[in-house]
């Protein structure tokens, strides 16, 4: 074979060699880093990282825990604007799971699981818009407490703000335990909605809380 067509053969077999190569890339993205644009933030991955990463019981009030099981975090995580996975700050699923990959660590939990669960922690959003946008989603029907957004934000901002959330504040006079009851509302709307979020005439001092929460 003479030099010419060999180089032209080669050059043939290398192209499509490319083309192959470029193809396979294009159907089978590797997914990228919390943080990544590239990836799409997905409610079973949040889970799983604030599931493991944040821990501590609900008991403890150096508490790391967000949800009281995993099964309330893939419900409440319908309650968030998805945004996306490059989102650092913002109230979205994007900007929770960032923190929720960051707590990983004894050191780094304590700073960022709050970011990462239902509050939002004022990072990931408002406490209390992240508030309502579960109590509003999950607290319907015979379990509807807030007659609509703008009173249930007027309820919670009349709350007093207290603690960084966790699990282990369920019945006390702030905003922390609005959010511990939103977030076991999913499973059980009777209990938490209006057994435990039902506002009340006298609830704390300026119209905040709720039957349980004051």
């Amino acid at each position: 074979m003479k030099l010419s067509s060999l180089l032209k053969t080669s050059g043939l077999f290398v192209a499509a060699f490319s083309f192959i190569q470029c193809s396979s890339s294009s159907s089978n993205p590797v997914a990228g880093k919390p943080g990544d644009s590239g990836t799409s933030p997905d409610c079973q991955t949040y889970c799983d990282n604030i599931t493991a990463n944040c821990t501590g019981g609900d008991t403890l009030s150096t508490s790391n825990q967000q949800y009281s099981t995993k099964a309330n975090c893939l419900e409440v995580c319908k309650a968030f604007p998805v945004g996306t996975a490059a989102d650092k700050a913002g109230n979205t699923l994007g900007c929770r799971s960032y923190h929720a990959t960051l707590a990983a660590g004894s050191t780094n939990a304590a700073t960022h699981c709050p970011h990462a669960g239902p509050s939002g922690d004022g990072v990931c959003g408002d406490v209390c818009v992240s508030y309502c946008q579960i109590a509003e989603m999950f607290c319907t029907g015979s379990s509807k407490i807030y007659s609509n957004n703008a009173d249930c934000l007027a309820t919670c901002n009349a709350t007093p703000v207290g603690a960084r959330f966790n699990i282990s504040i369920q019945a006390s006079n702030e905003r922390a335990c609005l959010v511990y009851h939103a977030q076991e509302s999913p499973l059980d709307p009777a209990s938490h909605c209006t057994g435990d979020l039902m506002k009340q005439a006298d609830a704390g001092t300026t119209g905040g809380g709720s039957v349980t929460c004051h």
